[in-house]
């Protein structure tokens, strides 16, 4: 127990630590952040400045035992909302202090998966956190995760996490996906960027799910008929010529690939007939 602890404020101590030198350094060297600004966001600097000061903010939440977890909670995504602007940074070849090197940038993508994953892990605290709902979220997740968790349930969390992420970078890099897939330009972004938000709710709504499948077989439902409709309409858009054969890689990754998860939970589901007279 006591060995845990040590290592949890070990990573916390880090993290904490990681995110102070950045943040400094939006403000030492806002020159080299500016680029990386995403090119949606008007007055880049402003950006640069503020996000130096969430990330000190941050730093300073992780070490105040009562704000330790919505820090770490708000770090989760906000690492995740900065994986489309490494991306995007990648694509376009932008420098970071004199560094433009694409082999440099792929790895540095990968390793924003550190941060991610340090930042989960600062969720674990003894301490009470200011926002009580939070704290009974975290106490029902670590019970289910202690559990044995089907591979259904693995890969409805990944499901979450891939949503997220997606809507993440539908949102704010809407332009990304016009060049990725060649969709018509004269389209305007915001339709996109609303697909972007429906997605990343629905990965939320994964992630409930994922806690108890069977309780929250509606959210499951509506979720496979979107993964069954998407590829449908897609296959009668490419044939009428509206789209490009590249957005089928889209499809594959939103859909095809989460069919066996959805489909597997769907059928245990209606397999059980107790089960089904309570949905009904």
């Amino acid at each position: 127990m006591l060995k845990r602890r040590f290592n949890q404020d070990v990573i916390r101590y880090l993290l904490a630590a990681g995110l102070a030198a950045a943040g400094l350094a939006h403000f030492l060297f806002p020159d080299e952040f500016i680029p990386a600004v995403p090119a949606p966001f008007d007055h880049a600097a402003f950006w640069v400045y503020f996000t130096g000061v969430v990330e000190i903010l941050a730093a300073i939440g992780l070490l105040v035992p009562r704000l330790q977890r919505l820090t770490a909670w708000v770090l989760v995504f906000y690492f995740i909302a900065l994986l489309p602007a490494h991306i995007e940074m990648l694509l376009i070849g932008h420098e970071i202090f004199g560094i433009s090197d694409r082999t440099f940038m792929i790895a540095r993508i990968f390793f924003q998966l550190v941060p991610i994953c340090m930042a989960w892990k600062s969720r674990e605290t003894d301490a009470g956190g200011i926002w009580p709902a939070l704290d009974h979220f975290d106490k029902l997740l670590k019970e289910r995760w202690e559990q044995p968790l089907s591979w259904h349930s693995r890969w409805l969390f990944a499901a979450a996490w891939y949503n997220i992420g997606f809507g993440f970078w539908a949102v704010i890099f809407p332009q990304q996906a016009f060049q990725l897939f060649g969709l018509d330009p004269d389209t305007p972004h915001f339709l996109w960027q609303t697909i972007g938000m429906i997605v990343g709710v629905y990965g939320f709504g994964y992630a409930v799910a994922a806690l108890n499948e069977q309780k929250h077989i509606p959210i499951v439902l509506v979720g496979l008929l979107g993964k069954i409709f998407g590829p449908i309409g897609f296959v009668f858009t490419f044939f009428n010529g509206d789209i490009t054969l590249s957005f089928g890689i889209l499809i594959l990754f939103n859909d095809l690939i989460w069919y066996p998860a959805f489909f597997g939970i769907c059928f245990r589901f209606f397999r059980n007939g107790s089960m089904l007279k309570r949905l009904i």
